[in-house]
């Protein structure tokens, strides 16, 4: 593992073949490139975009016995699909309109060494079968050749998309998907491993340095809030970010929270899955079934708002059958529930003006609501 000068502290930045990482997922992921490296097997990156998967496959390269051949991506999402079979295994000339000469592809350019394809879940059934037999036994045909070429490479594939699911959804070859992932790694997400963000600032900063722009400093509210983002573009939208604070920084050379851009201080919290957290976890935690009874009482207020009351009406919105929403408003009034408040009296017995709760509920007394996948309930 390799270090570079960092600027907290005076310590260093753990990287391995140029990737960032002291968080344990990272230093997994560091340790299966060093046993996979010198073998031939395939391995498939998956990963959100912007965490690294490149970095990954070329480190993979680097340190195999065709490090010394060359490393050729080919991103199969940016290539129109018409195009791809002839930018992958190249084509004859008057193979198709505009074929003015023959070429050769990058299976043929990666001979010897490793070939890249990023974004494989971009391509389309009929390479997907070609692709297969280059992995069996290493044997292609040119689009418009009748002559078969042979070829040395070894194969990394990577991909944003799940592709047991679009092997569910017969998207994507089944015997194609456990061909490629004969070796899986997984990168995770920034928002999982926030403990290597000031590592990065600072490795990012570093390499800015190198390019020639100016050095400068973050000071420790700038960093707390850089740490607390959910960075859903991950280490690429970081690198932006820096670098677009250094280009347009100020006359000091520090960035502070106030040269941050607005949305990195206006992002609340996200769980796992991407949906806004409120809940403020002290030492102490937080009571599950008290929030998530106050959760439930605002979304069952909100559908009777919607239903004026109608309680077979709320019952649809909520899909649930009516008997099981009277059982919870039941449960709610005797537990002494906020919601009661908005119910009325029980069955049966009139208001101090002799009538029937008819009103349309408002949620005026309950408790603020916690955002719901990003989007309040009134």
């Amino acid at each position: 593992m390799d270090e570079t000068r960092t600027s907290r502290g005076g310590g260093a930045v753990p990287t391995f073949e140029g990737i960032i990482g002291a968080h344990p997922s990272m230093q997994t992921i560091f340790e299966v490139i060093r046993r996979v490296a010198p073998t031939d097997a395939t391995v498939l990156i998956t990963g959100e975009s912007g965490t690294g998967k490149e970095l990954v496959a070329a480190a993979l390269h680097r340190l195999s016995t065709r490090g010394n051949g060359r490393f050729v991506p080919v991103h199969c999402g940016a290539i129109p699909e018409e195009l791809l079979e002839s930018e992958m295994f190249g084509h004859e000339r008057g193979a198709f309109t505009g074929a003015v000469a023959s070429r050769v592809g990058r299976f043929k350019l990666a001979d010897g060494g490793t070939i890249f394809l990023d974004e494989i879940g971009e391509m389309s059934p009929k390479l997907q079968v070609k692709l297969l037999r280059v992995i069996e036994d290493g044997r292609f045909e040119p689009v418009g050749s009748v002559s078969t070429q042979h070829v040395d490479v070894r194969i990394v594939a990577a991909t944003n998309r799940s592709l047991e699911e679009a092997v569910a959804n017969r998207q994507f070859r089944e015997d194609l998907f456990y061909r490629l992932r004969v070796v899986p790694i997984e990168m995770p997400p920034l928002r999982h491993r926030r403990e290597d963000i000031h590592l990065l600032v600072a490795g990012v900063l570093a390499q800015l340095v190198a390019k020639g722009l100016n050095e400068v400093v973050v000071t420790p509210a700038a960093m707390e809030a850089l740490e607390r983002y959910p960075w859903p573009g991950n280490v690429r939208e970081l690198r932006n970010v820096l670098e677009q604070m250094v280009v347009l920084g100020n006359a000091e050379r520090v960035i502070d929270v106030q040269q941050l851009p607005a949305h990195l201080l206006a992002a609340r919290e996200v769980g796992d899955d991407g949906i806004s957290m409120p809940w403020q976890f002290g030492a102490a935690g937080i009571d599950f079934y008290r929030e998530m009874e106050a959760i439930e009482d605002r979304i069952i207020a909100q559908a009777l708002r919607l239903s004026g009351g109608n309680k077979k009406e709320a019952a649809r919105l909520l899909r649930v059958n009516r008997t099981t929403l009277l059982e919870k408003l039941k449960r709610k009034r005797a537990q002494g529930s906020p919601l009661a408040m908005l119910l009325g009296p029980p069955r049966g017995q009139g208001t101090t003006d002799g009538r029937l709760f008819v009103g349309e509920p408002t949620t005026d007394h309950l408790p603020p609501l916690p955002l719901l996948g990003g989007v309040r309930v009134a």
